[in-house]
């Protein structure tokens, strides 16, 4: 008989890190427009840098963090609602929700047009992830809902952040203090 093939572990979603040089990064001014639909009442948010130390574990590199969900093929899943005066904050939030995933009420709402609609995922009543992109309709936003959810539950939170630079790219700057 042959012998017994070893199954590979599945691979899970990742939890990453971005950060922000300014107010003015045209991402965030984009992250912060499809939120703004989301959730109208965060909208008029004003956003406070916080300065971080060297003494933290996340470099302190940019002025705003953020998580995104990310989907095993790196399609982006869900992303935080709020905007964390730190990398370090968005880190510790991200943490702290993954903890209770199951928790988690997941509600549907309804975009600027007919066909937008997306979803939001609320700790005892506060937005704490919304969907990355609009669905065609409701059902197929809630379904998308419950998937991020459950690979949320199990993903891998990825050390280190991405920094933009002044060009606009993109780097990842690794934590190796942990």
């Amino acid at each position: 008989m042959s012998d017994r093939l070893d199954v590979a572990r599945a691979r899970t979603g990742r939890v990453i890190f971005d950060t922000f040089r300014s107010h003015y990064d045209p991402r965030l001014a984009a992250w912060l427009l499809l939120r703004s639909y989301f959730l109208p009442e965060m909208a008029a948010v004003h956003l406070e840098a916080q300065v971080t130390t060297p003494s933290e574990n996340i470099v302190s590199l940019g002025v705003f963090g953020v998580w995104r969900l990310l989907a095993t093929n790196n399609r982006e899943l869900a992303r935080c609602a709020a905007v964390y005066t730190s990398p370090a904050a968005a880190v510790a939030a991200a943490r702290r929700e993954q903890s209770r995933a199951a928790d988690l009420q997941l509600t549907a709402v309804r975009g600027p047009g007919s066909t937008k609609h997306g979803w939001i995922l609320r700790s005892a009543g506060v937005p704490v992830v919304t969907t990355a992109r609009w669905y065609e309709s409701a059902g197929e936003a809630m379904a998308a809902g419950r998937t991020a959810v459950n690979v949320f539950a199990s993903a891998q939170v990825v050390d280190g952040v991405s920094i933009g630079t002044p060009s606009g790219r993109r780097s990842r700057v690794l934590d190796r203090t942990t």
